[in-house]
């Protein structure tokens, strides 16, 4: 039995057929085709030869019209692909690959010899003509479609090596690997579900079972089968925003950026992170001014071209956004940085919450281990049972899966002790919004504060109750902590200590450069953080005026860059915006660890690796 594939090379219409001009346009020649093609199924199918077993025939092949109709009609990456040999030919069409004038394929058209030697034409299903050709030859593109049914494929594909190249040699070897991979055409035949509207059930049964990066590899090798130029150009950019895009990294390293420049709060389209990716790669100032509005921080941000090599060898997790300038002690922002490096939580980060999600983070840290003496925020009121004040924890802000959250506090309190009823709800509001003569202002429970007045852990509020102010209601409590002990007797809940405890983390004192690199390197998820005088790290913005003069300046280290043969360490100081890494040489950290050792009340080296 012999597939006719000696038609892929031959003339696309028969001799006697009337042969377009030089001069007429391409979809005249379409037409032209399309009609022969309809003609000529119509008298196949009128032959009433509806064939379902080629056991009794000879010399099959696949219809030549039919054959010229896939040439015209099919997409020249999977063409390549099919011509190479007739097992590949075969499985390109199985899977939907390849198309005629009419599009999808439910009938293959073949030829065949009759005993008396007279040349016949029938028509076949789809499945059947696979069905009796897979028992004849090419045997094992049957086992294939097993492998790659929907049942099985999660774990085929689990088993595949998807290779990142990492030079123009190793792409190129990588590219042809796949042509010959008599896998590629079932793992694009996933990939064009993907492209699909009507199979969207289909389409998120595979996205469940799929990761992201294979889901995004195979795009690319799908889109590229016929140029192996086009397949290396998404691999050899060495920019983090190619890499982002590719899913060889997370897109959180540029998504929030990308969501400034676009001014959405929303998840942003696969086109819009593409052309945000471009303009980050070729315009080197625009990170310099943009990528943290809403979310005040250290100003100027760094250029694009410094956070590219930055965000390539960082190592936070840092899928939110924090405000550092909206934090008044900068160690709180490295704690909320840390704990959720090696403990990630959900956070929906807005304008109004990312000063008290910060807020969160060292509350819990302090309420885990019952250290209410670090976490000293109360709501006071006056119990009527007892008739003396009671105290109550509040963490500020709203969350509706925290009890301890300051509206929901209050709203317990004014059920058990002002009558209010249950399912009362509070609502914190600026005094610059409250306004009692609107009508939405006029019942209900408000918080209210006054912004200009407010710190992140300092907050004068009141609690306004159906239009009237509850006066017995105050809220209480500074939180005062130390990042490293600054004494013996408080050692265990300072903010090291504490993070070892709750979050089963280990230190270790990093004194050198040679420290630094083998702890990163060495330690998948290991990180290393500390304080130093901010005069030594970045001069330019902090000069020493005096002797001894130091601004103590959290910071974190979580990677390193080799850049004009010297290297650099990937840093965050707690005043950068946390999408925003700074670039530092080492002799800028250890002359500020050092500067601040000679001020700590226990001559304390503060820098250290932690990991979990």
């Amino acid at each position: 039995m012999l597939i006719g594939l000696t038609c892929l090379s031959g003339k696309a219409f028969p001799q006697e057929s009337s042969t377009p001009g030089i001069i007429e346009s391409f979809e005249r020649l379409l037409e032209l085709h399309k009609d022969q093609f309809q003609k000529n199924k119509s008298r196949i199918q009128s032959n009433l030869k509806a064939v379902s077993n080629l056991s009794g025939y000879a010399d099959v092949k696949l219809d030549p019209q039919y054959v010229k109709s896939i040439i015209l009609h099919s997409d020249e990456r999977f063409l390549k692909y099919a011509q190479q040999d007739e097992c590949k030919f075969l499985s390109t069409l199985e899977t939907n690959l390849l198309k005629t004038a009419e599009g999808n394929i439910d009938n293959i058209l073949i030829e065949y010899k009759n005993k008396d030697g007279s040349t016949d034409s029938a028509s076949m299903l789809k499945d059947d003509f696979f069905e009796q050709i897979y028992k004849r030859k090419c045997l094992n593109n049957r086992e294939f479609s097993i492998l790659f049914s929907e049942i099985n494929a999660q774990k085929t594909i689990e088993g595949i090596k998807f290779s990142v190249p990492k030079n123009k040699t190793e792409c190129s070897t990588i590219h042809n690997e796949w042509l010959a991979n008599p896998f590629t055409p079932y793992l694009c035949r996933i990939q064009q579900v993907f492209k699909k509207p009507a199979l969207k059930k289909q389409a998120d049964y595979y996205r469940e079972r799929i990761p992201l990066m294979q889901r995004v590899y195979l795009d690319n090798l799908c889109n590229s089968l016929s140029n192996p130029e086009l397949f290396c150009s998404s691999y050899l950019k060495s920019d983090v925003w190619s890499k982002i895009l590719n899913s060889e990294l997370p897109d959180y390293k540029m998504s929030y950026k990308c969501q400034q420049m676009y001014n959405k709060k929303d998840k942003l389209t696969p086109m819009e992170m593409k052309n945000c990716a471009s303009k980050l790669a070729t315009e080197s100032t625009f990170c310099e001014t943009r990528g943290n509005q809403d979310f005040p921080s250290n100003f100027p941000l760094q250029n694009c071209s410094n956070i590219s090599l930055a965000l390539n060898k960082s190592k936070l997790i840092s899928d939110y956004h924090d405000c550092p300038g909206n934090i008044d002690n900068e160690g709180l922002t490295n704690i909320h940085r840390i704990v959720n490096h090696f403990s990630p939580r959900t956070i929906v980060t807005s304008r109004d919450t990312c000063a008290g999600e910060a807020n969160y983070t060292l509350a819990k840290l302090n309420l885990d281990v019952k250290h209410e003496a670090g976490w000293p925020l109360k709501v006071c009121y006056m119990n009527r049972i007892d008739n003396k004040e009671a105290c109550v924890t509040y963490i500020p802000g709203s969350r509706a899966d925290e009890p301890l959250s300051e509206d929901q506090v209050v709203a317990r309190i004014l059920y058990q002790q002002k009558g209010a009823p249950q399912k009362t709800t509070c609502r914190i509001v600026d005094s610059r919004t409250y306004n009692p003569a609107r009508s939405e202002f006029k019942f209900g429970c408000f918080i209210v504060y006054s912004a200009d007045l407010c710190t992140t852990l300092s907050c004068d509020k009141k609690v306004i109750w159906e239009e009237k102010v509850q006066q017995d209601i105050k809220f209480i409590g500074v939180p005062v902590f130390d990042y490293f002990p600054t004494s013996y007797l408080n050692e265990r809940y300072a903010f090291t200590n504490l993070l070892d405890e709750v979050k089963g983390t280990q230190d270790r004192m990093i004194r050198n450069l040679t420290d630094v690199k083998f702890f990163l390197d060495k330690m998948p998820t290991g990180i290393i953080h500390g304080i130093g005088c901010a005069e030594d790290m970045i001069p330019e913005q902090f000069m020493r005026t005096a002797i001894n003069q130091c601004h103590p300046m959290p910071f974190i280290v979580d990677g390193h860059v080799v850049k004009n043969n010297e290297t650099w360490l990937v840093t965050r100081l707690a005043i950068d915006d946390v999408h925003t890494p700074r670039l530092l040489m080492w002799p800028n950290i250890f002359n500020a660890v050092s500067a601040y050792q000679e001020l700590h009340p226990l001559n304390t080296w503060t820098l250290y690796g932690i990991r979990k």
